[in-house]
């Protein structure tokens, strides 16, 4: 194919209509004329604004050279090489000549050559060929200007800005208006290595297609895909960036556009190609050939290209290699030499590893099960260690990704014995969770692996002696029927229940012993194993006194060391109501029990519990003598005291001071009235006020003993002297006016008895009523007018 040419540049010969001498001075006869004014528009030369304006022959050599690749309004593209030559007749830009070539629609240059391989070609002329006719060129002769080693070289220098103009690169055929990519240098031949990147990352046909200019001092008015200029071009970066046309790379210094919000992974991963001196391997990923299907993704499949020839990548594309290496083994596509190649690079890692490149690594488990050497996956076994470490130490590492790496570890043969608690202990959470989203997973999870099943009913086990058992009975009953228990004491009494709690009114104390010879004959003695069968029966609902008391004597030695046990029983006594007869019974063994066991209960239960056991003994009359002083100060010690304790205690206490059989100690009332305890005195001063004292005081012996203890303690308080005398007017007075003399005269002869002045006292005292009763007669009937 003979290519058709253009030249264009000033001559003195024939001036053009504008005067300035350009021309075009050679073409080709079968060049269509009437693209040759478009292509003026495109061949034009400005040189930098700080050039010579009459250059020697050496500074000639380093302007730059503006080679483009441009689109023609019919679908043909113009290939086109300019450079200054010198001095120009008229203006300030001075002469320069284009030489170019037209490639027909759909057509290429001779010899596949691409676009910019055609830089510095030594078929390019400088000056316009003799006659005005150009020279029949079949094609372009390959400088190799842009060499492997130049452009290696170029590459490492710019890396920072690689991956960033290769995703840039990669948008500039997704879409008829993507942004145009404007490279800044301060050398044309630097803009032409940036192409020579583009070109070879690109699918042949796409590259061959890249519009492209090295140098232009006008870039917004240029409408290639990649724009060349240098820093003293006619751009103003706000105003670019405002119109959204560009995606700038200044390499001069100057700003850049910032990078994307969504990052590339096929433009990292071919960043590190690149930087690994690989270019060869875009062409063989583009050939869809060897490696790759049709189907595959680019990203991962250039990034398994990479990965086989042991390019170093991050995380991301380990990841993508990963995935290419896992769909390719799932259709067999896999050979054993590349899947070695593959998954070694995938073992040396080499960053950080992300949770994706985790959870595809663990996909393919049980290929690196396959590999020979050990040495090869020793840095991802020690990787996995870590990672399993810090999984376990992160309460919110998602569970799904702690079974995969749990799988990827057996698979390595990588020792896991540490994390298996914390996960043994999540999974365990996740089956008693019915809302859990991960139920489904743990499952399969326990019933695919024996080691993870025997971790969890363990697990399960010690959740039971150690927490609530009862959603254990629902779990085993409806998703793991038919579980070994042995050796899972706990299990089988939750197993035992059948799932269902026990029902309301049941006998609970021989379900309890029914339920412990469960768990098997060497165990129904041990306090945990008694605390789970406790829960499981009642569960949250109180322990009755009735249960208590017993139960108290059936259970084995040693019960009270089953966490929350004891804490039930005291309950069960506290709580009582005042006019249960067993709970102060219940209190006394309960409190022998425990001190006995060495089990000290707190201080406040152990006094409320002390009390409890005396008002029983007051009520029965077995009380010793000076119990109402320890009562005072027990008070104080079980403050706040319940409220069925303390009403019980109460009325024992009055009942006890006001009774004649047995009488209470004569210092026990003194003893109440020092303390100065309120409640206590109230309670007494309402009993008195009883029915049950009113007939008592019926007898002159009883009269006798309230007279001497309503007179005892005179001073003593403000409290005791109003209810003393509240007493002697309202209570004592009124039986004793009833009285007949001789049951006056018993009293007398009472107090006599006692000794000292009582008697006298009870004399004056009576007729000082006698008189206050006829007084008031006398002043009934008035005096006489």
């Amino acid at each position: 194919m003979i290519l058709q040419q253009l030249h264009y540049t000033s001559t003195a010969v024939a001036p053009g209509p504008n005067g300035s001498g350009f021309r075009f001075t050679a073409a080709s006869p079968e060049l269509p004329i009437t693209l040759l004014g478009e292509a003026e528009q495109l061949i034009a030369y400005e040189p930098p604004s700080d050039a010579p304006g009459c250059p020697s022959a050496e500074e000639l050599a380093v302007f730059p050279v503006a080679f483009s690749h441009n689109r023609l309004s019919d679908g043909s593209r113009l290939l086109c090489r300019t450079v200054r030559t010198g001095p120009g007749r008229v203006g300030r830009h001075g002469n320069f000549h284009a030489h170019a070539v037209r490639l027909p629609e759909g057509g290429a240059l001779p010899g596949g050559l691409l676009p910019i391989e055609a830089w510095e070609s030594p078929s390019w002329a400088d000056r316009t060929p003799n006659g005005g006719i150009p020279q029949p060129l079949d094609g372009l002769v390959p400088a190799r200007r842009i060499d492997k080693a130049g452009l290696f070289a170029f590459v490492h220098a710019r890396a920072e800005r690689l991956e960033s103009f290769l995703t840039d690169v990669r948008t500039l055929f997704r879409t008829p208006d993507a942004q145009q990519i404007l490279v800044i240098e301060r050398d044309s031949a630097h803009i032409a290595h940036w192409v020579a990147i583009a070109s070879a990352v690109l699918p042949r046909d796409l590259a061959d297609r890249l519009t492209f200019t090295t140098y232009t001092r006008r870039p917004m008015l240029a409408r290639h895909q990649i724009v060349g200029a240098f820093p003293d071009a006619d751009f103003d970066y706000v105003s670019a960036a405002a119109q959204h046309r560009y995606r700038v790379h200044d390499c001069t210094g100057g700003p850049s556009s910032p990078a994307r919000a969504e990052r590339d992974l096929w433009a990292a991963v071919a960043a590190r190609v690149w930087l690994a001196g690989r270019p060869a391997l875009f062409a063989e990923a583009a050939r869809r050939t060897g490696v790759a299907p049709e189907t595959a993704d680019e990203a991962d499949r250039l990034a398994a290209l990479a990965a086989r020839e042991g390019i170093a990548l991050d995380s991301n594309g380990r990841t993508a290699a990963a995935r290419w290496t896992r769909d390719q083994a799932r259709r067999g596509d896999l050979g054993a030499e590349l899947r070695s190649r593959l998954l070694n690079t995938l073992a040396v890692g080499g960053t950080d590893r992300t949770p994706e490149e985790w959870t595809v690594l663990a996909s393919l488990a049980e290929e690196f099960s396959l590999l020979a050497s050990r040495t090869a996956t020793a840095p991802l076994r020690r990787d996995l260690r870590a990672e399993l470490a810090r999984a376990a130490e992160t309460p919110d590492t998602p569970l799904v990704r702690f079974l995969t790496l749990l799988r990827l570890a057996k698979a390595l043969h990588v020792d896991h014995t540490p994390v298996l608690p914390v996960l043994t202990a999540r999974l365990t959470a996740v089956l008693l969770d019915d809302t859990a989203p991960d139920r489904k997973v743990v499952r399969a999870a326990i019933d695919a692996h024996h080691e993870l099943r025997t971790a969890v009913l363990d697990g399960l086990d010690h959740t039971a002696a150690t927490g609530d058992p009862r959603p254990i009975t629902r779990l085993l009953a409806a998703e793991l029927p038919g579980a070994d228990l042995t050796g899972r004491p706990h299990l089988r009494m939750a197993a035992a229940m059948d799932g269902r709690p026990a029902p309301d009114g049941y006998d609970r104390p021989p379900l309890l012993h029914t339920l412990v010879k469960t768990a098997g004959p060497d165990q129904q003695e041990t306090p945990s194993v008694l605390r789970t069968a406790f829960r499981l029966i009642w569960g949250d609902a109180p322990l009755t006194v009735t249960e208590a008391d017993a139960l108290l004597d059936a259970l084995p030695d040693g019960w009270y060391h089953a966490d929350g046990l004891p804490e039930a029983f005291v309950r069960a006594a506290l709580d009582s109501a005042r006019e249960d007869q067993v709970a102060p019974r219940l209190a006394k063994n309960l409190l022998t029990c425990l001190i006995a066991g060495g089990l000290e209960p707190p201080p406040r239960q152990r006094a409320a519990l002390t009390l409890l056991e005396q008002a029983g003994d007051l009520a029965t009359g077995e009380a010793r003598p000076g119990c109402v002083a320890r009562i005072v100060a027990l008070r104080r010690q079980a403050a706040p005291l319940e409220a069925g304790v303390d009403e019980r205690l109460t009325d024992a206490v009055a009942r006890h001071l006001l009774s004649m059989d047995p009488p209470p100690d004569p210092a026990e009332l003194p003893d109440l009235v020092h303390t100065g305890d309120e409640h206590l005195l109230r309670a007494y001063a309402e009993e008195a006020h009883g029915e049950p004292v009113a007939e008592l005081l019926r007898t002159p012996t009883f009269a006798a003993v309230c007279f001497v203890a309503w007179h005892t303690a005179l001073g003593e308080s403000e409290l005791w002297d109003g209810i003393r005398t509240d007493l002697l007017s309202t209570v004592l007075r009124p039986e004793v006016r009833r009285m007949s003399a001789e049951d006056l005269e018993e009293i007398r002869h009472c107090l006599r008895q006692i000794g000292g002045q009582w008697a006298e006292m009870f004399h004056e005292w009576d007729r000082f009523g006698v008189l206050g009763r006829l007084s008031g007669r006398w002043r009934g009937f008035g005096r006489p007018g």
